[in-house]
Formats: structure tokens, sequence, C-alpha cells
């Protein structure tokens, strides 16, 4: 009882056992009593059930030399069409016993050519073990296995050969930005093959990255974690061709979402950074998840995001240099220039701009109306400048997410050239904190999709 026949042994781990019975009991005999399964069902015709050997019963022969109690066998009567009632009564067995696919062996050594072929067929789609009685010598004269040569041998799963077909699918879906798609993909196909390592790091992978791009940066970095520890462990001993390209950003990918869940956590409990550095990364990441829209083909979620990215950059110019809450902001605090804040009200808003003292809670308008006046040099007062923003802002409420009962299609580069200028108003605020090049910074918050394939 080897697997394979030259002397390497191989003992699943399954609870249940189903065997397809034909007109020779004897494999399914083998199967169970090398197996010795919880349950076992068996699947055969009226004829097959009902044969005897001698004066007992056929299912009482198996039970009795698989040493298996009575409860544990059931027996199901397959009708025509032998292959549609087959698959009905495995699926019917497998949630009456909620027995989970790698619990499952399924024989299809015995029966008709339909029954058999049925049954590796279900086997193969719920993810069971696939196992059946081989041997290593036949008697060519009588044309039956020489008795005592019979093994049973594990049938190597097509995914094997054709499962990068699958794993395609799973890159395509995370380089569209498909991640919980890839996810669910990728945690079925690790249920469908006798080696799961390559579908589990790419599961790891898909949801590490979908929380990610939802701000769940706890979940993240605990993702990132479990797949670097998993790619550490197996992808030397494997030919993932996807696995280095990615592997060589996973270090510092990890540290970026690590830094990002310690931030929000600092700023939800009411703090607040003393320079713009401290804060950045969090700006940082705003801005690579509207890029990433973009990317995706999401136009309007990505001037939603570039929208918020300036914002949030804003709040934090104000906060750091002059110490104002964005809710609860305390104006009394600065010397502003009217005239000059009335000027650049003027250039932000053109003729609709209406004069008004400051009050009430930081809006992204008066926010960079007050940058502009007492920050000039990271955020121009120039008109041409302020322009594009006044343009951001009015693109944004013709979203779909916005105002209006007819919702406007955005287009992709009108979104682009938004993004573009964002971009460069937080890049004046790296400058300005002598950091290095925007593009140098943005790059471990940006996914490394785009060239993952098999």
């Amino acid at each position: 009882w080897l697997y394979p026949p030259d002397g390497g042994s191989w003992n699943p781990p399954a609870r249940a056992l189903i065997s397809v019975l034909g007109l020779s009991w004897q494999p399914v005999a083998l199967m169970a009593a090398w197996l010795k399964p919880e349950k076992l069902l068996c699947l055969g015709t009226e004829e097959s059930l009902a044969m005897q050997v001698g004066e007992e019963p056929v299912l009482k022969v198996v039970a009795r030399l698989a040493e298996l109690p009575p409860h544990a066998l059931q027996a199901r009567t397959i009708q025509e069409p032998e292959e549609l009632n087959l698959y009905r009564e495995i699926k019917r067995f497998l949630e009456w016993e909620r027995l989970g696919p790698r619990e499952v062996v399924i024989d299809p050594t015995g029966g008709k050519k339909s029954m058999s072929a049925g049954a590796t067929l279900a086997g193969f789609l719920i993810g069971a073990f696939l196992v059946y009685v081989d041997y290593a010598e036949y008697d060519a004269v009588r044309r039956i296995p020489v008795a005592g040569t019979e093994y049973p041998r594990l049938l190597h799963n097509p995914l094997e050969v054709f499962g990068d077909r699958e794993v395609e699918r799973i890159l395509a879906a995370l380089r569209h930005g498909g991640f919980a798609e890839a996810a669910h993909l990728a945690e079925g196909l690790a249920a469908r093959v006798y080696e799961p390592r390559e579908a589990e790091a790419l599961k790891f992978l898909a949801q590490a990255y979908r929380d990610w791009q939802e701000f769940r940066f706890q979940e993240a970095e605990g993702g990132l974690r479990r797949l670097q520890d998993h790619l550490g462990r197996f992808g030397p001993l494997k030919d993932w061709s996807w696995a280095p390209r990615l592997a060589a950003a996973l270090g510092e990918q990890g540290e970026v979402v690590a830094t990002l869940a310690r931030l929000t956590q600092r700023v939800c409990a009411g703090e607040k950074f003393s320079s713009l550095t401290e804060g950045l990364p969090l700006i940082l990441n705003h801005l690579a998840a509207a890029e990433r829209a973009l990317e995706f083909g999401r136009p309007s979620t990505a001037i939603l995001l570039t929208y918020a990215t300036l914002e949030r950059y804003v709040d934090l110019c104000l906060w750091v240099y002059y110490g104002l809450e964005d809710e609860n902001p305390d104006y009394g605090k600065l010397t502003v220039d009217a005239a000059a804040y009335h000027q650049v009200g003027r250039a932000l808003h053109g003729r609709s701009y209406q004069p008004r003292d400051l009050g009430g809670p930081l809006t992204l308008s008066v926010g960079v109306q007050l940058l502009a006046t007492l920050k000039p040099e990271l955020m121009p007062p120039e008109k041409e400048f302020l322009g594009r923003i006044k343009g951001l802002m009015s693109l944004r409420n013709r979203t779909e997410f916005e105002h209006g009962l007819c919702p406007q299609v955005v287009q992709a580069d009108q979104v682009r050239q938004y993004l573009d200028k964002v971009k460069e108003i937080v890049a004046r605020g790296g400058k300005k904190e002598n950091l290095p090049e925007l593009e140098q910074l943005l790059a471990p918050y940006r996914f490394p999709l785009s060239d993952l394939s098999v």
C-alpha cells in the first residue's frame, strides 16, 4: 500500500471516502481498509449495490474488511443520467456531513465509465483528493490485476500543469485593482490544488492591498507581514515568476503601512503634528490612492481622492504653521492682511466672490485662500494657479457621488490635470522641508502590480 509504487508513502488527512462501486467490489474494500475513514459513501447501480459475495451482502463485506462500524457506511443508488445524479448525491453527502474539500477522498476506480468520470469531475471541482486503486502487475491471461500488487495512487491534479491560467486570472484582477475578486479567486484555487502555497501567497497579497486601499492600515500591516513570511518560507523553494519583483518592495511597504497605522491612531486620538514631514505620510498615501483609482479606470473616485488629498494637505499646513484646528479654528491668533486675503479670494472664485470676515470651520476654499495669503511659497496666489484648484472643486461637485440630479461623466484626462496640480502643491511642501523629490517619496506607497505576470 504505497504511493507512488517506487516506495514513497502518502496518507491523506481525510475523514470521508466516496467510492464508486462497480461489479468488482474489491477496489472499494481495499481503499476503505487502507484509508479507514470515519464515513464511507458507496455510489452504485441497483445491480452493483445488490451483489452478494457468497451469501453475504457486498456492503457488509466492505464494512467488515475495512473494519468500519455499520453506521459509518452509506450507499446511494445512482439512476440515469448517472453523472448528474452522482453529482447531486456527492453534494448532499458533503453538506449533510459538513465536510470540507480537504477532508474527502474520492475513489473513481470502479463502476461504469460515466460514473467514474463523473466522480473524478466532481472531486476535481470541489478540490477533494482523487485516489484510485492501481496495480503493479497484471495477469494478461485472466485479464485482472495480480492479487497483492494493488496500491492506492493519488491522481495528479491538472491544475499542477494548467494552474498558470488560474494564476494569471488572479494577477489580472490584481493589476486592475480587483483586490476582493483576486482574494476570492486565490482562495478558491488554494482549495482545489494539492499544493496551495502559491495560491495562498496571492490571497495574502490581495487581502493586504485591499485593506490598504480601504485605509485599514493595521489589517494591511498584518497582511503584508504574513505575505512576507510566506514568501520567505516557500518562495525560495518555488518558481513563482511574479514573486521576486514583489518581494523586493515588501520590506519598505511594511514599514510605510506601519507608519500610516501609527499616525492614524494619533490623529484619531486628537494629537497634532509638529511638522509637515511628520504628517506627510498620510498625504502621500491619499495621493497614491488617487493615482491608483485613475489607473484602475475609476476617474470619479480619483477626483474625490485628489480633492481629499489637497484638503488634508492644506489642513496640515495651517495646523503646523498657525495652529489652526479644522473644525474649530481660532482665527484670532492670525495676522491676516485683509486686502491680500480678499484679492486671493477673487483670484480663486472670480466674479462670484463675496468678501466675508473669517469665521466657521476650515473649508477647502477658505483654507486655500488663507494658505495662499499667508504662505505663498506653498500655495501661489496667482489666478492661473488658483484657477486649477477652482476647477478641481467644480469637477468634484459634478460626480455621481456629489450634488445634482444629473451626474456628469468625469473624464480621465480632466482628472489627470488636477491630480498633477495637487502633486505640484504637495511637492512644494516637501521641498520646503528639504525632503527628496515627490516621485521618490511616493514610490513605496504605490502597489507594484503592473509587471505582475506568470
